[in-house]
């Protein structure tokens, strides 16, 4: 959904040491700093210093969204009254109020709301707060922002309204709400695709580990690197773009994954990128097996690390050496070098790939990357 959804100390504190943030203005340092750690007099002391109140960190956030994504309402609206922007986007196109409503901050959607916040601005995979309303189940938030304009047809990236989300959920209440207002999912067609690319984007460089499984012919000329969060539904649309683009280019191209989970809006997502890894360590063809098994049915995560423990079991992964990768420091080690990979690259969101160091953002179309693929080769 695609989208980191938290500070660096939130996304690494489960796992590895915070990563020390580069290249950003010591005052913006020290304004972020103080949002994470909530410290009224810090945040005050930075702002009073000179601090750019809508100054970003190395993955564009200003220090609104940061404060939302930390779930302090409070401090995001001290920063709102001293001039924070509620229309300011991240990197990955989410606005302050897409992100609130991401993570079920009711409070803070009604904020934003009274600030004239825009209700159906999109980030890179077309979501909008509405459509994010749907997949969180928030029915309090879908009938606030439906009231303030929200555009109830709107499509994302793989074609679906809020209406969709909802009946995919079996939200009966969110879908009635949602008819009500007139929605009607039988007339939305296929999904509205951005085929343009840009020659001029900077190439990309991902570090290449021999440890690493691949997909596809390991001598390939083309190398198609992933990075994904298995309990993201725009992952799993960019995961069956990438079989298509395999089957169609197939021994001339090769697929390594690596790993930026959103452990906020996917708890699970953490648990699946070490089972994944830890699963190569012992077969290649297993961990492509379980790849394929998490994104076929997303909704099964809901049974927690015993679905994924079942699932190993099921492919006949020799599971005491399971348990013991598990607790490797390695593989915590190899998703932190892809995490700060993925900083690096200022990737905000999943899914992101890199083809021949060409970046494509978002759950795009096959096409997308068939036009990537025949450009490279007529080079």
């Amino acid at each position: 959904m695609r989208m980191r959804q938290f500070a660096t100390a939130v996304l690494l504190g489960m796992l590895f040491s915070p990563i020390a943030p580069t290249a950003v203005a010591a005052a913006a340092i020290e304004l972020h700093a103080a949002v994470r750690a909530g410290d009224i007099a810090q945040l005050e002391t930075a702002l009073n210093g000179g601090a750019d109140v809508n100054g970003r960190d190395n993955w564009g956030r200003t220090a609104l969204i940061v404060a939302l994504q930390q779930g302090k309402t409070p401090i995001a609206e001290m920063l709102i009254q001293r001039g924070a922007s509620v229309v300011a986007t991240d990197a990955w196109g989410r606005t302050p109020l897409l992100v609130a409503t991401q993570l079920r901050n009711t409070p803070a959607i009604r904020l934003l709301l009274e600030k004239q916040s825009d209700v159906n601005a999109a980030n890179k995979n077309d979501i909008t707060p509405l459509i994010a309303a749907a997949q969180t189940g928030n029915r309090d938030a879908a009938a606030m922002l439906l009231a303030a304009g929200a555009a109830a047809d709107r499509r994302d990236n793989l074609g679906w309204t809020a209406l969709m989300w909802a009946e995919y959920r079996k939200d009966q209440a969110m879908a009635a709400l949602l008819r009500d207002k007139g929605t009607d999912a039988a007339t939305v067609s296929a999904p509205q695709t951005k085929l343009a690319f840009v020659a001029a984007t900077p190439k990309r460089s991902p570090a290449i580990d021999a440890a690493r499984i691949v997909r596809g012919n390991p001598d390939a000329a083309i190398t198609i690197f992933e990075y994904t969060d298995f309990q993201c539904p725009y992952c799993r649309q960019g995961a069956k773009t990438i079989d298509e683009v395999m089957a169609r280019y197939e021994g001339q191209v090769r697929l390594i994954v690596k790993h930026l989970p959103l452990p906020l809006l996917h708890p699970m997502a953490m648990s699946c990128a070490l089972y994944f890894e830890a699963i190569s360590l012992q077969s290649a063809g297993k961990a492509w097996a379980f790849y394929d098994r998490l994104f076929l049915d997303q909704r099964a995560l809901a049974g927690g690390e015993p679905y994924l423990q079942g699932i190993a079991a099921a492919l006949d992964v020799d599971m005491r050496r399971l348990e013991q990768d598990l607790r490797s420091p390695s593989l915590r080690e190899r998703i932190s070098a892809d995490l700060k990979e993925s900083e690096q690259y200022k990737f905000d969101g999943v899914p992101a790939f890199v083809v021949n160091g060409q970046v494509v953002e978002g759950a795009q179309p096959a096409q997308r990357f068939f036009d990537l693929i025949d450009a490279v080769q007529r080079q």
